[in-house]
């Protein structure tokens, strides 16, 4: 097996050298505005020319809502929900579309992210200020990426500050943060720095009681749940006439407390490191490399109140990533793509796992065509893991441009997500003999586009078969469930002379399709609408914005007993500009002072104030 495996990696890479593809992943270091994205194809692109539906959070946003955390920043975006336990530095999952987390693939500078072990990516403990934009894709995309992408892709780029920057805040909570940049850029190199330390003595993260009866946290522990985190990244890279290389590392480490019977304590590093070189072999061939690491490592304890700790567990994964991939522009408006993705996980845990490694190999191939005023996607991928074996995965999308600001589309994926480590192998827990979960989704998207006004549609459904849940009836994960998922969402982007507005909204049904008592139940955790409304307006030096988050009830187990009430979350922000640079920021977050949960028995924040001095040159 092992003999055929690395056959198949240098047959793999002998056909891609020949073959053509511009990875997304690879694509050099070009500053970028909302317009244009590369996580769609894994090829540069206009937004305009994507068939799917995509949103783009850029620097600019995130300094214009003064977000402290991912999950602060991904609430109420387009097809997003978040779950939190707690606050800063707490438990956070992020549904897309109404897939669990572990079907949204998260990538950071086009390395895969997130823990072995659980399957899912610690939002939490990702530094916003350490951020330059992030790229939703929503809709399946393993016919590209792989295991994982059933609901999207979500991916990170890491900031590339080449003049130097800071900001200093302080808000409720005794929440501290500290941004520091400096770099420097030619015509062919460019090297940034940058640190960043947040810090907060948090609040009480839990309602939970004693146990018995136990509930939430099974603890009682009316406390305050703080969290630090230090973090930084560097980025150096040198362009020649046909060619660049690019090397970026973010590291972040760091100390999250929580309320809990078994462990309430966690000290946590999260490393990604990315080396990446493009190469324009013809006026019409590119070939780009791609290799990257990123671990996870956890150390947990439990904290008495005399201040003693206790090791409860550990558990370090690490995954590491090669692609190989080249683009080849056929004619004008015609791309042939073809490419290779080779993943290796690992796991170290105090946890006896009965397999602590699995490897997939995996190749891909996409067109990309123009036929007058239509456009035409089709991809398709073979991966080959360890532990599952095969499996094919495709995708066909279709667009027209009816004129200038009129366009339909339409497409469908079919995806697959892989057991995580937990789900084959946690001792007492698992089940070895797992299938991966598979889908199949259709949408139907109509746009209109002009200067001050664009407006998006867009209806979905998507067939979960093989589900991964807990069966009761073995006591352990098993293929069960069926669900489907249908869903309605909508954008809308103004700018009305001085105003600026932009809508996003979701309405979705995601039904459990097993038989059984549950049957046609809810699924836990989703939210049926939701989305958001920003405003904002400039005078003079001064630029005032509202953003008002909203999300109907949902039901927190499969079922339906459990209701989590609905709410609406309006954050204000204003900035004024005190010098050439210099801007002095306020924020009021939760300023109606809305209680309420998007975890049972776990606190959201109430009413927060937070202020921040920033220098950026302009």
């Amino acid at each position: 097996m092992r003999s055929l495996r690395s056959g198949a990696i240098v047959a793999a890479a002998s056909f891609v050298f020949v073959s053509h593809q511009a990875s997304a992943q690879s694509v050099a270091p070009r500053e970028r505005d909302a317009d244009v994205v590369v996580t769609a194809t894994r090829i540069e692109q206009p937004v305009t020319d994507v068939i799917g539906a995509v949103s783009v959070i850029t620097r600019r946003d995130i300094e214009n809502r003064a977000a402290q955390s991912v999950q602060d920043l991904l609430r109420g975006e387009t097809g997003l929900t978040v779950t939190n336990a707690g606050g800063l530095g707490k438990l956070s999952y992020v549904f897309m579309r109404g897939a669990d987390a572990e079907q949204v693939l998260v990538l950071v500078d086009g390395v895969r992210v997130g823990s072995v072990s659980s399957g899912t990516t610690p939002f939490e403990y990702i530094p916003v200020e350490q951020i330059d934009r992030i790229e939703i894709i929503r809709g399946p995309r393993s016919s590209l990426y792989g295991s994982d992408a059933i609901g999207g892709v979500i991916q990170i780029f890491t900031r590339k500050s080449t003049t130097p920057s800071f900001n200093v805040g302080v808000g409720s909570h005794e929440t501290y943060t500290a941004y520091a940049s400096f770099g420097f850029a030619t015509d062919r190199s460019w090297l940034s720095v940058a640190g960043n330390r947040i810090s907060s003595e948090g609040y009480n993260s839990c309602a939970g009681a004693p146990f018995p009866p136990g509930g939430g946290c099974f603890t009682h522990e009316p406390d305050r749940d703080g969290y630090e985190n230090t973090s930084g990244t560097v980025r150096i890279g040198h362009r020649w006439h046909a060619a660049e290389l690019e090397a970026t590392a973010l590291y972040a480490t760091g100390t999250s407390e929580y309320d809990g019977t078994f462990a309430n304590e966690t000290d946590f590093v999260e490393r990604i490191t990315t080396v990446r070189a493009r190469i324009d072999l013809a006026e019409r061939w590119s070939i780009s490399v791609l290799a990257g690491e990123s671990a996870d490592h956890q150390d947990n304890f439990l904290s008495d109140p005399a201040g003693g700790k206790t090791v409860v567990s550990r558990f370090d994964t690490t995954r590491r990533h090669a692609s190989l991939q080249s683009d080849f522009h056929l004619a004008r408006a015609h791309t042939l793509s073809a490419g290779a993705d080779y993943f290796d996980d690992r796991i170290s845990s105090t946890t006896a796992f009965e397999a602590t490694s699995r490897d997939n190999l995996g190749v891909f191939v996409q067109y990309q065509g123009a036929f007058g005023a239509h456009r035409f996607l089709a991809s398709a991928r073979h991966d080959d893991n360890e532990q599952y074996g095969t499996y094919e995965t495709g995708s066909i999308g279709w667009k027209w441009l009816l004129d200038d600001r009129w366009s339909i589309s339409a497409a469908w994926g079919k995806a697959f997500g892989a057991p995580t480590f937990n789900d084959l192998y946690f001792p007492g827990f698992s089940n070895p003999e797992l299938d991966p979960e598979t889908s199949h989704s259709y949408e139907l998207g109509l746009s209109w586009r002009s200067v001050p006004l664009a407006i998006a549609l867009t209806a979905f459904q998507r067939d979960v078969d093989d589900l991964i849940v807990y069966d009761a009836r073995i006591a352990a994960p098993n293929n069960l469930n069926r669900a489907r998922i249908r869903g309605l969402e909508g954008d809308l982007d103004a700018t009305l002379g001085a105003w600026r507005l932009n809508v996003g909204a979701t309405v979705l049904d995601p039904r459990n399709r097993t038989p059984g008592l549950d049957f046609d139940n809810y699924l836990p955790r989703r939210p049926r609408t939701f989305g958001h409304v920003e405003i904002g307006r400039s005078f003079g030096r001064i630029d005032g914005r509202a953003r008002i988050s909203a999300e109907g009830s949902r039901y927190d187990d499969v079922g339906n007993t459990i209701r989590l009430g609905s709410f609406v979350v309006v954050d204000l922000v204003l900035d004024c500009e005190v010098a050439p640079g210099w801007t002095l920021q306020g924020k009021i977050g939760n300023a109606l002072d809305r209680h309420y949960r998007t975890v049972h028995l776990y606190n959201q924040d109430g009413r927060t104030f937070f202020v921040a001095l920033r220098y950026q040159p302009r």
